[in-house]
């Protein structure tokens, strides 16, 4: 197997995989051998027929297509592992063309995990933050005016407020594969939302007065956001060395009172799941605590 990587923009890669015809038979050979071994025909008793018949009985394209499969699977999948290559999305694949005769030829395009360059976020959040204390001052004086009881005046910062000055102050750069997978999701869970509730989409875009077209572009600058978002702060819990135990993650299981805790517990995937959400919370807390802290001593 060959394989030739190329850089694309906007951490994408592309894989060009060439598969030598011999084994390309090989897997057809593999492939036949199964339909023969299934294979039902008059006279025979099951996987009896000989091999001439069960080949004329066969259709080519559908075996071409399990094929063509297989070999996707198996070869994609070393050419990661060779290559040390960690997708973060689904591939695009093409095929050249499939030909017992020749090298089975393909590319792969993925997307991979982009550089985070973090800047400096925390005196957005100040000002955001300050901004914040100016109104709650500013509505406190004009109800003193009035003689109205005053609103508290400990300003809490908005989960928002940290979110977006990160994205302000970052720079990261998303592959388009991955941003299409997220909006094709969006829109999928929108459609099975509408349709819920008895809405077809048409019926759902006229009543918010938009296009499909329109409605896709907003969806795909949240999904933008919200993987930017997502990648930056995974780059700021090893940053600020922001660490969750497996206790706390048993805690916040057995705490969140699902039937299937037991199993949760034991699902590798699912906890690390959730210690990830438990770091980004804590990391977010972290970073609205420092700024509310530092103003409390200031006032």
């Amino acid at each position: 197997m060959q394989v030739r990587i190329e850089k694309q923009p906007k951490s994408t890669l592309k894989l060009s995989i060439s598969v030598p015809s011999a084994n390309v038979k090989e897997e057809y050979e593999k492939a036949f051998e199964e339909v023969v071994k299934n294979a039902e025909l008059p006279g025979f008793r099951k996987g009896m027929a000989p091999k001439d018949m069960v080949k004329q009985k066969t259709d080519v394209s559908k075996l071409y297509g399990e094929v063509i499969n297989n070999l996707l699977q198996k070869y994609y999948t070393q050419a990661l592992k060779e290559n040390l290559v960690m997708p973060v999305s689904n591939p695009r694949v093409e095929i050249k063309e499939f030909d017992l005769e020749k090298d089975f030829e393909f590319t792969a395009v993925l997307a991979v995990k982009p550089e985070v360059e973090v800047g400096e976020f925390r005196a957005e959040i100040k000002s955001n933050y300050e901004k914040k204390i100016d109104v709650a001052k500013k509505e406190n004086e004009e109800k003193l005016k009035k003689g109205e009881t005053l609103s508290d005046t400990h300003i809490h910062l908005h989960t928002n407020d940290v979110i977006d000055a990160l994205l302000n102050n970052s720079k990261v750069e998303i592959s388009d594969l991955l941003i299409d997978e997220e909006t094709e999701k969006m829109m999928s869970r929108l459609v099975d939302q509408a349709q819920s509730i008895g809405l077809s989409l048409d019926q759902y875009l006229k009543a918010q007065n938009k296009t499909a077209d329109q409605l896709k572009d907003e969806y795909k600058k949240i999904a933008e956001n919200n993987i930017k978002s997502e990648f930056i702060l995974d780059k700021l819990i090893k940053d600020e060395r922001i660490e969750i135990t497996d206790k706390e993650v048993e805690d916040m299981i057995k705490a969140s009172g699902v039937p299937d805790a037991e199993e949760k517990l034991n699902n590798t995937t699912e906890k690390w799941y959730i210690k990830n959400i438990l770091e980004k919370n804590k990391l977010i807390t972290k970073l609205m605590e420092e700024m509310e802290g530092e103003n409390h001593h200031d006032h």
